[in-house]
């Protein structure tokens, strides 16, 4: 309903959506006291991030990937570089972020012919 109220009332605004992103991290995973708490994360997450996705593409919205990417640096450096518990990020991570960010948004404004 936003996205639509948006594109109506603010025809030339461009909106991207953004991923949602989890990494391993104290706060996501496993504890005594929760012990599929990863495994519940590594569940929604994906289901969130798809469902992101087809608003993205219902509305014909730029899409922008963080997931993968955030998978990507993360394999030779632990996790907590990238977002301190998980799930927010570090300086890096917002560093990381942007860079994504900018990069999409300069294929928005060459796509869309800003």
């Amino acid at each position: 309903m936003i996205i639509s109220d948006i594109k109506s009332s603010l025809p030339k605004t461009k909106i991207m959506i953004m991923e949602p992103f989890v990494l391993k991290g104290y706060k996501t995973e496993n504890t005594e006291e929760n012990t599929n708490r990863w495994e519940s994360f590594a569940k929604e997450v994906p289901i969130r991030a798809k469902i992101a996705k087809k608003i993205a593409e219902k509305y014909n919205l730029l899409f922008v990937e963080l997931q993968s990417k955030l998978d990507e640096v993360s394999t030779n450096i632990d996790t907590s570089y990238w977002l301190s518990d998980g799930v927010h990020p570090t300086p890096m991570g917002h560093e990381l972020i942007k860079r994504e960010w900018i990069k999409a948004f300069n294929k928005l404004l060459i796509d869309r012919g800003n």
